[in-house]
């Protein structure tokens, strides 16, 4: 389908790569309830499953460039489509050695939580898409067989000064 669309380009022994690079400008995201549309016909939910702070694990320490001071907050949620699964997001957010994690007030949405509790100024973002297998825990929760083509989609925001300050896989 990303091929038909001309995102992406498909060759043997090549691979698939994308065309071009995509922008979607901040002020044109989207909460996940706002994407049932006008009409809401739809109804979209982000059902908390796992929040809590988690030190700093290696690898998100280095995928964020983070100081060694800094811990994350980990937000694991179900995305739901009129009550059924629907993808699964595993968001971490950066914590500054002067900032405690917000008590979990049922909110997951990064860019609310950076914005709103912790005072931060959202300045870029990058996205990376790609496809993966269902691990056997996210076929379980999403009802897919395991090793089903999924979608994957990555995003690491930055604050104004160009910190990155979460990772969201979705």
């Amino acid at each position: 389908q990303l091929a038909k669309e001309g995102l992406v380009t498909r060759s043997p022994k090549s691979g698939t790569r994308a065309t071009n690079s995509l922008l979607l400008r901040i002020d044109q995201i989207s909460t996940v309830a706002d994407l049932g549309g006008a009409e809401r016909s739809t109804r979209m939910e982000s059902r908390t499953l796992e929040y809590q702070s988690l030190g700093c694990p290696r690898i998100v320490r280095d995928r964020l460039l983070l100081p060694e001071d800094w811990t994350v907050l980990m937000i694991e949620s179900l995305i739901l489509q009129d009550e059924e699964p629907l993808g699964l997001s595993v968001s971490y957010i950066a914590l500054g050695e002067d900032q405690l994690a917000p008590a979990d007030s049922g909110e997951s949405d990064v860019i609310l939580i950076l914005e709103q509790q912790l005072s931060v100024r959202i300045g870029a973002s990058r996205t990376t898409i790609g496809a993966v297998a269902a691990d056997t825990q996210t076929a379980e929760l999403v009802g897919i067989d395991v090793g089903a083509p999924m979608i994957w989609l990555e995003d690491v925001l930055q604050d104004d000064t160009g910190q990155p300050r979460a990772l969201s896989q979705f």
